[in-house]
């Protein structure tokens, strides 16, 4: 191919590092070559200006001895230019050498995903604008924004701010976006978007929330609360943190949506009888475990009887909370001890990222206290770290 022929080079940077030239694509997901990929990254990043040398060189190689570093740069060029060979189009005409400086040719006409992205997000983040065309700004963003900034080159120093700027302005369109859609009451688009949004970033309560929210809106109730158990399982886990009072509100709307109409006895029971034939106590969330407390509160009126209600707290030998990969590990056996340990009439709930909720039909104090001993004795058989114990305190329920 001539070199003079014009070329659009079109580069994706976000979820991916390709490069398109005339229906011909280069990306580095195979194995290979780490430091030529980074030098064509960094000059195309940095496209709109000419690079030094000194400059290449400490980001190829940092605080890496080498005797003669201006030589293995020219090495590292050639191999770059020999990944854009496949491309069938001269690699010269893409990367200049200028006065000791390197840089992406100028003159080439470059459309890269990050320009057009932020572009558009800029637009859909303008309050100037008509919801509607504000919401078609964001759309077309979020179609562009396919994951983070070179993600395989996320523990770069240069791509880490880069990367984070991005990153924070995505879940300022996603946010921005779902406020719009909710205004339509399109709760489809808003799912599919939470769904790529959870990935991308798995930590942002606001995201999981709207994603069960638009579940059930879109009547699956059922992937609500799987999803809303997914969540609030990776929040225990990954920061020993419980759901906000918002998350569990709508876990309980869910959980209280009246069902349609039916006359069949038989379907309302087969649905209302519990999955899995399970032995041992019954699990449930704090909701639900409150509403339970409500209903025995008020029955104990009537019959008398004696209802006492546990915690149980897993902590260090000075009482104070244990680190977080100990933590999972002690509350899941824990969790385990309690089920195996009572009997399938009874209840229990995790209150917090430490601690146990129960409730336990018994005549006396004393009686609960042999329960709650018997949990911890089998707890301790099961899990054996010594750097950990297991406090208790019980209560009657007072009558409503």
């Amino acid at each position: 191919m001539n070199e003079q022929t014009p070329a659009t080079v079109y580069i994706n940077m976000l979820g991916e590092f390709s490069i398109t030239v005339n229906g011909k694509t280069i990306n580095n997901q195979k194995q290979q070559a780490k430091k030529p990929w980074s030098l064509l990254e960094y000059l195309i990043t940095f496209r709109n200006r000419d690079i030094s040398c000194s400059e290449l060189i400490e980001m190829i190689w940092g605080d890496e001895d080498s005797p003669n570093p201006a030589g293995a740069l020219k090495t590292l060029l050639f191999r770059s230019r020999k990944l854009l060979t496949d491309l069938d189009y001269p690699p010269q005409s893409m990367i200049i050498q200028h006065r000791g400086t390197y840089a992406w040719n100028k003159d080439l006409n470059t459309v890269v995903d990050i320009d057009r992205f932020e572009e558009l997000a800029g637009q859909a983040l303008t309050p100037d604008e008509s919801p509607a065309k504000q919401l078609m700004n964001c759309l077309e963003a979020l179609q562009i924004y396919k994951g983070d900034f070179l993600p395989k080159s996320s523990w770069e120093s240069w791509v880490i701010p880069i990367s984070t700027f991005y990153h924070s302005l995505y879940l300022k369109v996603v946010h921005t976006t779902i406020d719009l859609l909710l205004q339509n009451e399109d709760y489809t688009t808003i799912t599919d978007i939470c769904q790529k949004a959870t990935v991308i970033e798995p930590y942002d309560e606001e995201l999981h929330y709207y994603l069960i929210f638009s579940l059930f809106k879109g009547g699956n109730q059922h992937a609500a609360l799987e999803h809303y158990n997914h969540t609030i399982d990776m929040m225990y886990s990954q920061f020993a943190i419980t759901p906000s009072e918002r998350l569990k509100s709508l876990y309980k709307l869910i959980r209280d949506t009246e069902h349609g109409i039916t006359t069949d006895l038989s379907l309302i029971q087969d649905s209302l009888i519990e999955a899995t034939q399970a032995s041992g106590a019954f699990f449930c969330e704090y909701s639900v475990f409150k509403d339970i407390y409500q209903l025995e509160s008020r029955a104990i009126e009537r019959t008398g009887d004696s209802i006492y209600l546990c915690i149980l707290t897993l902590s260090d030998l000075n009482h104070a909370l244990l680190s977080q990969p100990f933590l999972n590990k002690g509350m899941e056996a824990l969790g385990d001890c309690i089920r195996t340990s009572l009997r399938r009439g009874d209840v229990y709930t995790r209150y917090s990222v430490s601690q146990y909720l129960l409730l336990l039909p018994t005549a006396t104090y004393e009686n609960g206290e042999l329960v709650l001993k018997r949990i911890i004795q089998n707890f301790r058989k099961t899990y054996t770290r010594k750097d950990m114990t297991v406090s208790y305190s019980l209560q009657a329920l007072i009558p409503q």
